[in-house]
């Protein structure tokens, strides 16, 4: 039983770990009631994992030990890990050759704009969430916007590469105020700002 059970709860671990980690991707792709369904879900079934692992303390108390750090591992990485930062390093580490080619191709207008500012990716769509950059400024100074999560209400967050800096991205989103940025690398970083 206990084999099935730590089976179960790396099991739960993973999908605890993978909800978190796409997130984003849930929430663009269907609704945000779909992720908080998806979440509700998991809570249910650490809790009933959580109460056969108090059933079973006094047969295999080890083993049970394991499994209830199992499960306290998973609760606070998914309570307290910051998934969207995280994965937006890694991402920015993967990608970041093919970022500089669409900086290079807007600097050289061989894109088109589709509305207003924005520009649907012909190349790399994966390199922004939804196949889109936002170019704030391309002319002697650059600013593009990735989207790492559009929001609807709740803000956004990009990845933003800004040829002169921190202030310039201050100055061009003067219409909404910034929560958090953070430089991952000279002229990138990481913006999160609401509507």
């Amino acid at each position: 039983m206990t084999k099935k059970m730590l089976f179960f709860g790396l099991f739960l671990f993973t999908l605890c770990l993978l909800c978190n980690w796409y997130s984003d991707l849930i929430v663009g792709y269907f609704t945000i009631f779909t992720l908080l369904f998806i979440k509700l879900f998991l809570l249910i079934i650490w809790i009933i994992f959580l109460v056969k692992i108090i059933k079973s303390f006094d047969k295999n108390k080890n083993k049970i030990n394991i499994l209830f750090g199992i499960l306290l591992i998973g609760s606070i990485f998914s309570l307290f890990f910051d998934f969207r930062f995280i994965k937006t390093k890694v991402e920015f580490t993967l990608y970041k050759k093919q970022r500089n080619i669409i900086i290079e191709k807007v600097k050289n207008n061989e894109f088109t704009y589709y509305f207003d500012k924005n520009i649907k990716l012909p190349i790399y769509k994966y390199v922004s969430s939804d196949g889109e950059i936002y170019v704030y400024r391309n002319d002697e100074e650059q600013i593009i916007g990735f989207w790492i999560f559009r929001g609807i209400s709740s803000g956004n967050v990009e990845l933003i590469y800004s040829s002169d800096g921190e202030d310039l991205i201050y100055d061009i989103k003067n219409n909404s105020e910034i929560v958090k940025i953070i430089e991952l690398e000279e002229n990138w970083y990481y913006v999160e700002s609401n509507y």
